[in-house]
Formats: C-alpha cells, structure tokens, sequence
C-alpha cells in the first residue's frame, strides 16, 4: 500500500444544515408510484438556481478540496479510491442532471457516514465499508449523496439563505468549508455568519434529503444494484436506535423514522427485484478497511479469523493477508492472497506490491505490474503501484512517464503529484521538479510555500519554461485571491 496522506484530521459530517449527509434528519417521504420498466421520478435539478452557475459550483468543490487536503482530511489509499470511483462512476452513468465530473474521496474517519459537498466532491467515510455487509448497500448510500448533487441541494440552501439574510455566497462557503474541517470553530463560525433559525434549516433538509432518497433509489436500481439494499441499510440503523456506540452518534442527532424506512421499502419493492451483488471486491475492501482503519488490536483479530468457520473466505484471506503483511510476515501474506486466486485483481496486487517493495524487489513489481498497466492505462491502483515501484526502484524515467499520463487526466490528484515530485527530483529535473512541488502545495492550499518553489524555478529553469513559471505565479495568485475571499470575516 502507498502510504500517504496529509496530517489526519478528522472531518465531522451530518452536523451543519448545508452538509448532504445520508442521514441528516427525519422526514416523510410522500409515495411515489415508480413503474417496473419506466421509473418517473420529478426532475429538480437545476430548476430555481438563480445566482450559482454550474461553472460557479464547481470552483466552490475545487477550493472545498484545497482545504480538505490542506487540513488532512483526505486519506490516499489507491485502491480503496479505485473501488469507490468504479462503484460511483457505475451509478453516475445512470444518473441525470450530472454536470461536471464527480470526485469521491477516502476518509479514515470510522463512522458510518458519507458526504457531499458543492461541484460533485464526495467523501466516504473508511467505516461506510465496516457498517454495510455488500455492496448494494453501500451503493445505496453513494446513490443518495450523488443525487444530493444532480439535485444541487446545497446550491439551493444557499440561495435560500441569502434570501433571508443579508450575507454574501462566499461568506456562507467559507463558513461551511470551515465547520467540515474544524466542527467546532466551524459551526461558531457558520452561526455567526448566517444567524439562522434551526428549525426552518431542519425542515428545509428535510425536503432534500427525502428528493435524495427517491431520486437515489432510481439510480440505484438503473445502476443493477438490489433497491432493496437502501430500506435493508435503514432497518438496521433504525435499530440503533439510542446506541451510545459514536459510531451512530448521527443517530441520536437526527433519528431515522419508521416512516422513512417504510416508504423506501415501499419504493424499492416497485423496482425490479435484483439478488445483492457478489463481488469480492467489497469483501475485501471491507477486509482493508478493518485491518488498516479501523484500530482493532491485529493479533487478536488474526486469531478470530483463524478460529472461525463462518466468516466469509474472501474477507478472511484477505484481512490475514494485510495482517501478515504488517507483522512483516511476507511468506505468509503471500500464502493468503494465493487462496483467493485472483492474481490480477487491484486489492492483490497492491499487497503483492507491497510484499515485493518490502523486500527489495522492484523489478519484480514492475515485471507484474506493467503488463496490466499497458492494457489498463486508466486504473489508477495499478498506475499508482507501478509508479511507486519505479520510483523505489530508482527508475525515474518509468515512474515520469506513467505519471505524467495519470496527472493529465487527473491533474488534482495529490497522491500521484507528490510521487511526481520525488520522480523529477531523483532524475535531478529540478525545473519540473519545483514546478510540480508548487502545484502539489497549491493542491492543499499553501500558497506561500507554492510562491517559495516557483521562485526556486525561476532560479534553475531556462529559456521558455522560465515563461512558464511566471506564468504559475499569476494563475496561483488568482487561486489565492480566490480562496481568500472565502476566509474573510
């Protein structure tokens, strides 16, 4: 596993009336008669949005990511991302209203939540994986808050807000985007800044949140997911009820209602009637997120698993082969992954990967690696392997070469720029080298130390790409100014 992420800090969703979060209240949702082959669902997407653009959106989810990742709250762990980004893209493919590209992103944080925010931004919480037992269920969630999104919910609470009280777009961005960050200062801040009554917020997410659930619900079916894994998600947590577990502190907060649980079933039982899928993928995204997130003691869970009959087998291998992997026990490890006979799968080969980098074999990293990556250049958990054996490997010029490719399709990706940096600076480019180390510090919003590199480019570029660098120095200072106007008070 490529270990890497910013300075964790724990991000708390659910809390603040402009947060989507899948169970951010009680509502009633009103029936709907949903056809077998023709689900009709209101289409209120875009309608009614009169001062947030699209464009306008999406530059408020970029500078929402400079933060998050500025204040460690994004957690890189490829291929756990791959699998989030496989499941969503399945369910934007059949979803409506989808304009601008989606971004799902990890958070370590153990609670069963996920979030979105403006622009199409994501988060998954590590404990989503725990707290659902396939992966419909976890679709279903993933379902609700993309259409939180294509519905533009939060654009609309927004606007709703500076209806009523006279505060600017910007001061109601910064205060949200501070409140998911830091909780506390934030929702003094979002407090301050708006002077809402709570109430009039509640009942407005309401609405949202039953939109999302219906127009959720139709994605999920379309995607071929079981519609059923939504209502099956709720009965459970309905049950946790009053749990002093702080995983379901959201719970107590905003209690699920019966009505709510029965009125998705009722929806969802007018959909066509799907098994839950059986993908090991989730059994061992599970596994991952248990082992690697969860802070269980691992010799006392290694002994579980040893013992028990039960457990699912792709689960169980998987998790003794993180286990031993950990222990640095790599004979092992490797004994479990061959169990699961399945070589070329992302979740496989990251820890054969890891087993082989451990022990000084890159060429072998690579020599596995490298045919994948050739007929599955798009992948980001085997572009993302690859290129860190090259780079342990001290084979800078393979690391560049796939990195390059991947950055160009996703120029925000911190995990790949940071990999990027360490490939120039080993094949002594410091011209790209600064360059790429600038726009890495841009990426989390240090705009200061971004200055600081490319003045060190000024210094060791030549010819056209000093042009260049001055040119970085004015887009970067319009981002700075940019995000600034977020942070006045």
């Amino acid at each position: 596993m490529l270990k890497f992420k910013f300075n964790k800090l724990k991000v708390l969703f659910g809390t603040s009336i402009f947060t989507t979060s899948l169970f951010a209240a009680s509502f009633l949702i009103t029936p709907l008669a949903l056809a077998e082959d023709n689900i009709v669902i209101p289409d209120l997407g875009p309608a009614g949005i009169r001062g947030m653009t699209v464009q306008a959106e999406k530059n408020y989810g970029e500078f929402f990511m400079r933060k998050a990742n500025g204040a460690g709250a994004v957690t890189a762990d490829p291929v756990l991302n791959e699998y989030i980004d496989t499941v969503g893209s399945k369910l934007i493919m059949n979803a409506s209203n989808v304009y601008f590209p989606f971004e799902f992103f990890l958070s370590s944080d153990k609670s069963l939540n996920a979030s979105a925010f403006l622009g199409g931004k994501v988060q998954v919480n590590a404990g989503l994986f725990h707290y659902t037992d396939n992966e419909d269920e976890f679709a279903s969630v993933l379902a609700h808050e993309i259409s939180h999104v294509t519905q533009r919910h939060i654009a609309r609470l927004i606007e709703a807000q500076t209806d009523r009280t006279p505060v600017s777009v910007a001061s109601i961005i910064g205060s949200i985007v501070v409140a998911l960050i830091n909780p506390t200062v934030g929702m003094a801040a979002l407090s301050s800044s708006t002077g809402l009554l709570a109430q009039a917020g509640i009942n407005f997410t309401r609405d949202n949140e039953s939109e999302a659930d219906r127009v959720g619900l139709a994605v999920l079916a379309r995607a071929g997911y079981n519609p059923m894994a939504m209502s099956d998600l709720f009965k459970k947590l309905l049950a946790q009820q009053g749990n002093i577990n702080p995983a379901f502190s959201m719970l107590v907060d905003h209690p699920l209602s019966e009505i709510r649980v029965a009125e998705t079933y009722n929806l969802a039982k007018n959909m066509p009637k799907r098994q839950n899928s059986k993908n090991p993928n989730f059994m061992m995204a599970k596994a991952r997120v248990d082992v690697r997130y969860m802070k269980y003691d691992l010799n006392s869970l290694k002994e579980r698993l040893l013992n028990s009959r039960t457990v699912n087998s792709v689960y169980k291998n998987y998790a003794l082969a993180l286990i031993f992997l950990e222990n640095k026990k790599f004979d092992e490890a490797a004994s479990y992954l061959a169990k699961l006979n399945l070589p070329n799968n992302d979740f496989v080969l990251d820890v054969y990967t890891d087993i082989d980098i451990a022990q000084g074999r890159y060429q072998s990293a690579i020599s596995r690696l490298k045919p994948l990556y050739d007929r599955k250049p798009n992948d980001g958990a085997i572009a993302l392997n690859l290129a860190n054996a090259y780079v342990e490997g001290k084979q800078s010029d393979g690391a560049i070469k796939v990195l390059t490719a991947f950055t160009r399709r996703h120029p925000n990706h911190a995990l790949a720029t940071d990999l990027l940096v360490k490939a120039y600076f080993q094949k002594k480019d410091k011209c790209n080298g600064f360059q790429t180390a600038a726009w890495n510090s841009v990426l989390s919003s240090n705009y200061n130390q971004a200055n600081g590199f490319l003045t060190d480019a000024l210094h060791v570029c030549t010819g056209n790409d000093r042009e260049i660098v001055r040119a970085k120095f004015k887009n970067y200072n319009y981002l700075r100014d940019f995000d600034g106007q977020f942070e006045k008070k």
